[in-house]
């Protein structure tokens, strides 16, 4: 279903949905790289107060959209409805989202171009499920040259590309460590995940130039070193 279309405005609005959900299907007449500052928020309100927060807050559509594309999926595009991006992005693993009397989905889009269109379209299924992913977002100072996360329980890693980036250590869930360069783990990713975008010409692209997708199954800490003078981002998903 259709929950949103619309061309002229700079934010949706907060979109309420008392139908349960496991999907929303993000498109766009922009393409991946023109995206810029959009972010989006999802939470669950429960009406008993044990509300749920998906994106922990708002978060930057790229990175929505990369965390929910890596693997078996892929962005696609429509040249027919001049569509350059088209992201299926799965909130609920196995089934919609359970809703129970008063619950409600929230969705909400903002600092979009104004000049561009954007639709957002719910996915519903024949059951409903409790295993809600969830993203959280992580990052190093410009200061840091070396620091550890914990990432049990998450199964995908969004990472900046940036230059300083010296070495990037994997521990396990076996105690083994094992280190990667930037490009040993693109090389990687690229590899278990070749078509990452299909482009509106037809073009394939296997990664994208600001950001790399990485699996996290089995690894349970994420050591970065890297020289003083940017700021690294990470976006973690839950494994379910």
């Amino acid at each position: 279903m259709e929950i949103y279309n619309g061309t002229g405005k700079t934010t949706t609005g907060t979109i309420l949905l008392t139908k349960s959900i496991s999907t929303i299907i993000v498109a766009s007449s922009l393409e991946y790289a023109g995206l810029t500052n959009e972010t989006i928020r999802v939470e669950v309100e429960r009406a008993n107060g044990s509300n749920f927060e998906i994106t922990k807050g708002s978060m930057n559509l790229k990175d929505f959209i990369l965390a929910n594309t890596y693997g078996e999926d892929a962005i696609i595009s429509d040249s027919v409805r001049d569509l350059g991006l088209i992201a299926v992005c799965e909130i609920c693993n196995e089934g919609s989202i359970h809703l129970f009397e008063k619950d409600v989905i929230k969705i909400t889009l903002n600092n979009l171009d104004a000049t561009k269109t954007y639709i957002l379209n719910g996915i519903e299924e024949p059951e409903t499920s409790t295993q809600i992913f969830s993203f959280e977002h992580k990052s190093m100072s410009s200061e840091d040259t070396n620091k550890d996360f914990n990432v049990f329980g998450y199964d995908i890693m969004i990472l900046d590309k940036s230059s300083t980036i010296e070495e990037i250590n994997y521990t396990f869930a076996n105690g083994q460590v094992v280190k990667y360069s930037l490009y040993e783990l693109e090389a990687m990713s690229k590899s278990t995940d070749p078509v990452a975008y299909v482009k509106k010409n037809a073009s394939v692209l296997s990664a994208f130039p600001d950001k790399i997708q990485l699996p996290l199954l089995a690894v349970s800490n994420v050591n970065i070193r890297k020289a003083q003078g940017s700021v690294i981002n990470l976006i973690l998903r839950n494994h379910l």
